[in-house]
C-alpha cells in the first residue's frame, strides 16, 4: 500500500530527505571515484618515476645475463621498491629480467603491438596468474644497443582498499546526516507553511457578513504571498457582488412594494364601496393596469438575471438598421404624437448589421422611450448613425446617437443611470411610471454585443446617448 501522510508539511519534509539522500549518496559515489581516479593517476606517476630509476640500477655480466643493483634497497628513499613488480623483456618476447615479487608469473603478457614502437609510456592493467591484481607501466629502453621493453607494476589491491575505506568513511555520514536533514526539513517546512497557517485561519472567520475582512499578506513578492493578493482579490469581489445582491434585493423589494400596494390599496376602497358594474370594472382596471406594470418589471429583471449568468445566446442574424430603427421609432410614436413631440431620423439605409435584433430593439426602445419620458413637451427628438472603419483591419463599427431637447444629465451622474433602479429625480420617475431598469438594459444589450454606451450633451443642452457597435456588415455604405 502507498503510504501518503496527510500534512503537507510531513511529505515535504520526506521528499526533502529522499532528495537529500539521492544526492549526498550522488556525491559520496563521485567524490569516492574521483579520489579513486586521483590514486591511479598518482600510482602512474610514481611507476613512471619508478621506471626512470631502475633505467640505472640494470646492467649486464660477463656473459650477456641482465642483473639489477639491489644494493640500492638498502637506502631510505628506496622503501617502496620493495613492493615492486618488475619484468624485463626482449623484443622477442624473452624474458631477460624478472624480480622475485613476481613468483615466477608474468607481468602482461607477450609485447602488445605498439609497444616496442612507441617511446612514450604505455599503462595497463592486468590479473597476474595468482589472481592479483596489479597496474604496470612499461617504457622502451636501449641500453649498450640492446633494446629492452621495461614493465613495472604494483598491486592495486591496496588502493581499492583505501579508497573502499574512503568510500566507507564518508558513507558514515549518512545515518547522521538525514535525521539531521529530516529534523532541519520539518522545521524549515514549518516555518514556510507558517503563512499558509494564518491564511486558513483567516480564511475560516470569514463568512458572508464579514466578507470586508482580508487575509494578511507578509511578503508580496514570493509564491505565498501571490496567493493571499489572489485571496483578497476574490474577496473584493465576493464582497462587492454581495453588496451589488443586497442593494438589488433593496431596490426589488422597493420597487414591487409600490404597485403591490397600490393593488392593495385600489383593493380595499372598492371592497368598502357598493359600486356598479362599471365601478367593479375600474377597479379591477386600475389593478389590472399595477399587475402589468409589476409584470413587466418582472420579465425585465429575469431577463437581466439570465442575461448576465450567461443563459442566454445571442441569435446574431442579418439585416437592414434603418428598418429596425424606424419599427423601434414606430412603437413610440404614439407616447411622442401624445406630448407633441417629434422624432427625427437621419442615416444610411445600406447599412447591414449582423447582430441580435430582438436586444438591439430592446436597446433602441428604451433609448427612445427614456428620451420621450424625459424632454418637455413640443420638443423634438433626434436618431442618428453612420459607419466607421475598424482600425488597422479591425471590425467596423455602427455608430448611434439619440439626442433630446431635455433638461439634461448631470456629468457627475452618467455613469450611473446605468445601475438597476437608479433615479435621478423620484417624483418625476413615479410620474413617468419607470422603474430604473430601461437604460441597464440598454447598456447589457449594447456590451453583450462588445461594443459600449456614453452619455454627453447634446447642441441643445439635453442628453445625448452615444452608442458604438462593432457589428456591420458594410454594403456600398459611404464611411464617414
Amino acid at each position: 500500500m502507498r503510504f501518503r501522510s496527510r500534512s503537507i508539511r510531513s511529505r515535504l519534509m520526506l521528499s526533502y530527505m529522499v532528495i537529500f539522500s539521492m544526492l549526498l549518496t550522488a556525491y559520496i559515489v563521485g567524490s569516492s571515484l574521483l579520489h579513486y581516479w586521483q590514486i591511479n593517476e598518482q600510482l602512474y606517476h610514481e611507476e613512471v618515476e619508478d621506471l626512470e630509476t631502475v633505467e640505472g640500477l640494470l646492467y649486464f655480466d660477463g656473459d650477456g645475463h641482465l642483473f639489477m643493483h639491489e644494493d640500492y634497497h638498502s637506502r631510505p628513499e628506496a622503501r617502496k621498491v620493495i613492493d615492486r613488480l618488475m619484468q624485463v623483456m626482449s623484443p622477442t618476447g624473452e624474458v631477460l629480467f624478472r624480480n622475485d615479487r613476481l613468483r615466477e608469473c608474468d607481468l602482461g603478457g607477450p609485447p602488445a603491438p605498439g609497444e616496442f614502437t612507441r617511446r612514450l609510456y604505455v599503462a595497463r592493467r592486468a590479473r597476474l596468474c595468482d589472481g592479483r591484481p596489479v597496474f604496470w607501466v612499461s617504457h622502451l629502453h636501449v641500453m649498450k644497443g640492446h633494446m629492452l621493453l621495461m614493465r613495472v607494476g604494483y598491486n592495486v589491491y591496496p588502493l581499492r582498499k583505501r579508497a573502499l575505506g574512503f568510500f566507507l568513511s564518508m558513507a558514515l555520514v549518512m545515518p547522521f546526516a538525514l535525521p539531521l536533514a529530516g529534523i532541519l526539513g520539518y522545521r524549515l517546512t514549518g516555518q514556510a507553511l507558517r503563512p499558509l497557517d494564518n491564511m486558513a485561519r483567516t480564511t475560516v472567520r470569514i463568512t458572508a457578513s464579514r466578507l470586508s475582512e482580508r487575509i494578511p499578506v507578509e511578503n508580496p513578492h514570493d509564491e505565498v504571498g501571490h496567493m493571499a493578493l489572489v485571496l483578497n482579490t476574490l474577496l473584493e469581489r465576493l464582497e462587492d457582488s454581495f453588496d451589488k445582491l443586497k442593494r438589488f434585493t433593496s431596490d426589488v423589494s422597493h420597487e414591487l412594494r409600490t404597485p403591490l400596494a397600490s393593488m392593495r390599496s385600489v383593493g380595499e376602497v372598492g371592497m368598502q364601496t357598493d359600486h356598479n358594474a362599471d365601478g367593479y370594472c375600474d377597479v379591477i382596471g386600475s389593478m389590472l393596469e399595477e399587475v402589468a406594470k409589476l409584470s413587466s418589471m418582472v420579465d425585465t429583471l429575469l431577463t437581466m438575471a439570465h442575461a448576465e449568468s450567461g443563459d442566454i445566446d445571442l441569435q446574431k442574424t442579418e439585416f437592414a438598421w434603418s428598418e429596425l430603427v424606424h419599427e423601434s421609432v414606430a412603437l413610440l410614436s404614439v407616447l411622442a404624437e401624445e406630448k407633441g413631440q417629434s422624432i427625427a431620423v437621419e442615416g444610411d439605409t445600406a447599412i447591414q448589421v449582423l447582430a441580435d435584433r430582438r436586444f438591439l430593439r430592446m436597446m433602441l426602445i428604451n433609448l427612445l422611450d427614456n428620451a420621450v419620458k424625459y424632454s418637455p413637451d413640443d420638443s423634438a427628438i433626434r436618431v442618428m448613425w453612420w459607419a466607421e472603419p475598424g482600425a488597422r483591419g479591425a471590425t467596423p463599427a455602427i455608430l448611434l446617437a439619440v439626442e433630446d431637447e431635455g433638461p439634461g444629465i448631470p456629468e457627475v451622474a452618467r455613469q450611473k443611470v446605468f445601475d438597476r433602479f437608479y433615479r435621478l429625480d423620484d417624483s418625476r420617475t413615479r410620474a413617468t411610471g419607470g422603474a430604473g431598469l430601461g437604460l441597464a438594459i440598454a447598456k447589457w444589450a449594447v456590451e453583450a454585443h462588445g461594443g459600449s454606451i456614453a452619455i454627453d450633451s447634446g447642441r441643445t443642452g439635453g442628453a445625448r446617448f452615444r452608442v458604438i457597435l462593432p457589428v456591420i456588415v458594410l454594403m456600398d455604405v459611404a464611411v464617414r
